[in-house]
């Protein structure tokens, strides 16, 4: 039986934002059971924390009319509350291309809300992607994706700052696009490259050429070579209890037996003008084939995959809704485990 609900964007109205000043740090995480693209030290995973602030901190305001509608006042490096409360951890995975500051929407109302949340740069500087124009070696060996989120939750778990603060039975995953199916991976799917190939439309112009040169490098490169080894593995890490994943890709790289071992809640939500990660091929497709995922919420609009430039002035309003459905779903699913 299928498992889809469309929701009218209207039934999800009436979400706040929570009134607790927010903080933000950088911490330049790193993976030494890795190595970096260029064979010269550990994989960085750059990553910017958000979380309710205590008193103290540099007061700092935030401009990005793309994700917010007004300017953000935060404060840079405050600590967190005192006292011994201890606040769930959701890590945020961006999607091709991007970075963890793409990702400040979410991160940002989630804290607001009471919640840890660090989102994950995937991605590193043009030299450290080896300069591979348009396409960098993280995002075509995108199996390395769920790692870092690992990576990253290890190294959260022993941050003097952070780790007593932390909510052990209260982890999860956040992602939009690539990231949100390296959300779904690191809950347990099983990637299978070559079907991924196989299924999925011709590679757009513009990536072609990005394409063919990081083919060829796989051929010879040790590096590379070495992560190819891995593509097909799993990256179920136990300790995630929920995911969200807005506008998932790359549906058609998850076979349905390899999506069947996910045991944790996973809730989709996807625009229904997305022109990017068609519903029918990645958000239907996962929901479909998760055997915990709840009904598919469908919102009217892109919702991230954002090409419409004459809607720019509704993006804040449309993010901010998502970051609401999602803060109602993490909150429904860590209640439902006391």
């Amino acid at each position: 039986m299928m498992k889809i609900l469309i929701i009218i964007l209207a039934l999800f109205g009436g979400f706040e934002r929570g009134e607790a000043q927010t903080g933000f740090t950088n911490r330049d995480f790193a993976d030494s059971s890795r190595s970096n693209w260029l064979g010269t030290g550990p994989r960085p995973i750059r990553s910017v924390i958000w979380y309710p602030a205590g008193k103290g901190g540099k007061v700092d305001t935030i401009r990005d009319l793309t994700q917010f509608s007004t300017p953000l006042t935060v404060f840079r490096d405050a600590p967190l509350p005192a006292g011994k409360r201890r606040y769930p951890l959701i890590l945020i995975s961006h999607g091709s291309r991007g970075n963890a500051l793409r990702m400040s929407w979410l991160a940002e109302y989630l804290a607001s809300k009471g919640f840890i949340a660090v989102a994950v740069s995937h991605n590193g500087t043009d030299e450290e992607e080896r300069n591979t124009d348009g396409m960098g070696l993280s995002d075509f060996c995108i199996w390395e994706r769920p790692r870092d989120l690992s990576a990253v939750l290890d190294k959260m778990l022993k941050d003097p700052s952070f780790s007593d603060k932390i909510d052990t039975g209260r982890i999860a995953v956040a992602g939009f696009s690539l990231g949100g199916a390296t959300a779904i991976w690191v809950a347990g799917a099983i990637f299978d490259r070559d079907r991924l190939a196989k299924m999925e439309p011709d590679i757009p112009p513009m990536l072609r050429d990005a394409i063919k040169r990081l083919v060829e490098l796989s051929s010879h490169d040790p590096i590379v070579q070495k992560s190819l080894t891995h593509r097909g593995d799993s990256f179920k890490d136990r300790r995630i209890k929920a995911v969200f994943a807005l506008a998932p890709a790359i549906g058609q790289g998850f076979e349905r037996k390899g999506l069947g071992s996910i045991t944790v809640p996973v809730q989709i939500v996807v625009g229904d003008a997305d022109l990017v990660a068609p519903l029918a091929r990645n958000a239907r497709y996962y929901t479909e084939n998760i055997p915990t995922a709840k009904p598919l919420i469908i919102l009217s609009g892109e919702r991230g995959h954002y090409l419409q430039p004459d809607t720019a002035h509704r993006y804040p309003a449309e993010l901010e809704e998502v970051g609401g459905i999602a803060f109602r779903f993490f909150t429904e699913v860590f209640a439902a485990r006391k």
